[in-house]
């Protein structure tokens, strides 16, 4: 029986993947779509969401199904839902990519600015963090895991110095302020997705040593009260 078990949890495991592969492709197009400025690929962005949602569906489906099959051990309850939390965390990294998407539509409409140089580099730096914390959540191995916390940071203070030169822009040059806003948005999405590698980071810990860790500063922290504290002074 428990091989059973386990070949069907190897078979959540290539949805969730699936997913993932659907994110990085959409990923990929919106990054394409803003350097070259090319609104045929953008608008590919919002058809290709779908094949994400209905991967989540089926995953939503499946996992039913092996709750119904089997009753799991506390490894593979962890392993299961939070198989299903992750393929939640990749659907919201594609409405957000969906929503860059269209500040890209917007964009390519309007003259090009010198500040919009800065995000191809953001693109890829929160691609690469995906993919390197669906490689975590794939191979079930934390090694790695805490260096993502700190590009978390870098990607996190590559934001914030990106918006100072945006508002120092938009008061040189109110002209550009619909521009400047469309790319301070699309800035705050690359970051928010880095942010959601991240909470894969923290729910594959957890599948796998059943204890409650999250990202404080530049490295996985278990969680305690007073890590909340310290997160609640922060926000």
């Amino acid at each position: 029986m428990r091989w059973i078990i386990k070949e069907r949890l190897e078979e959540l495991k290539k949805y969730v993947v699936k997913e993932g592969w659907y994110v990085e492709d959409i990923f990929q197009n919106c990054s394409v779509a803003f350097r070259e400025r090319n609104d045929v690929i953008a608008k590919e962005v919002n058809n290709n969401y779908w094949d994400v949602y209905n991967e989540y569906l089926m995953i939503l489906e499946f996992s039913q199904q092996l709750f119904g099959m089997f009753t799991p051990d506390k490894r593979d309850l962890r392993f299961i839902s939070g198989s299903v939390i992750i393929a939640k965390i990749l659907l919201d990294i594609a409405d957000r990519l969906r929503d860059i998407a269209s500040d890209i539509l917007d964009l390519v409409k309007e003259p090009d600015i010198n500040q919009s140089i800065s995000i191809p580099d953001m693109f890829r730096f929160s691609q690469r963090m995906l993919r390197k914390s669906l490689r975590v959540y794939v191979d079930q191995n934390l090694e790695g895991a805490a260096a993502i916390c700190a590009q978390d940071a870098q990607i996190d203070e590559s934001y914030s110095k990106f918006n100072e030169e945006i508002v120092r822009l938009i008061q040189d040059n109110p002209r550009v302020v619909k521009r400047a806003l469309m790319l301070m948005d699309i800035s705050k999405g690359l970051e928010e997705i880095s942010d959601y590698s991240v909470q894969i980071i923290e729910v594959t810990h957890f599948i796998i040593t059943g204890k409650y860790y999250t990202c404080y500063k530049d490295s996985l922290k278990e969680f305690s009260i007073e890590l909340f504290k310290n997160l609640s002074q922060q926000s």
